[in-house]
């Protein structure tokens, strides 16, 4: 079951490519890849030794106006190095005035190994409360709200109950990011990632330290996830976009 944890707790999958972004970014919803319908992202999985291990694509499948905001909903489909296709989910994302609102379930990878297939994690929380919310302007130094997120899982045909905290998310500041798909000049946000998890009666916590570098008014660029010891245990990087 530590395995599942790990798996779910690895590395956030992420988005958008450009090879540059303004300021007046910052307070737009409409650069957001996850906003553009039709979009195809890549995203690339790499394990804690640089390995690859799998490879994301998300696919924009509508874009609706929502009062205020903009909704989108989005398909994100994993395969393995073989080109087996691990799992398959589908979420939202909103975005007001350049705020976006992440849905926690999209931005965890919870089947990343072949070996877990069998996990298929399904939200029971409210959905105002699964979001991880990302604000259209940010400076080092700035605290980012926490997130919570109560989900179902089923481990081996056994069902339990989950529950994902995100704390103290923190801008530590401004880094380039480069890849094949481009280069950004990203904030760079750390958390603390805790998942409580039940299954059969039995809990089992997994705590793991989180970074990834975020782009305001487009998206998060790279993540990586580490153990209470510091070791890096997976990360994710753009690889790739169609819009």
């Amino acid at each position: 079951m530590r395995s599942i944890f790990n798996q779910l707790l690895k590395c956030l999958p992420l988005g958008a490519v450009l090879t540059c972004v303004a300021p007046a970014y910052a307070q737009d919803c409409k650069n957001y890849y996850f906003l553009h319908s039709n979009a195809e992202v890549e995203v690339t999985l790499y394990d804690g030794k640089g390995d690859k291990s799998a490879v994301q694509t998300w696919v924009v499948n509508e874009v609706n106006a929502d009062g205020n905001a903009t909704r989108s909903t989005v398909t994100a489909t994993m395969v393995n190095t073989k080109g087996e296709e691990i799992v398959k989910s589908t979420g939202t994302y909103r975005c007001q005035e350049g705020r976006l609102m992440a849905d926690i379930r999209m931005v965890l990878p919870y089947n990343q190994d072949p070996q877990n297939q069998q996990t298929q994690p399904t939200a029971t929380g409210k959905l105002d409360e699964a979001y991880v919310e990302y604000p259209a302007v940010m400076t080092e130094g700035m605290q980012l709200p926490d997130a919570v997120f109560d989900m179902e899982v089923t481990t081996a045909g056994a069902p339990g109950v989950a529950r994902i905290e995100m704390t103290n998310r923190k801008v530590e500041g401004k880094e380039q990011v480069t890849s094949d798909a481009g280069s950004w000049d990203a904030y760079k946000i750390t958390y603390d990632a805790e998942m409580k998890m039940r299954v059969a009666g039995i809990g089992v916590p997994v705590n793991m330290k989180t970074t990834e570098w975020f782009v305001p008014g487009f998206g998060v660029v790279k993540s990586e996830s580490y153990n209470k010891k510091g070791k890096l245990r997976g990360k994710t990087l753009l690889t790739g976009l169609k819009m």
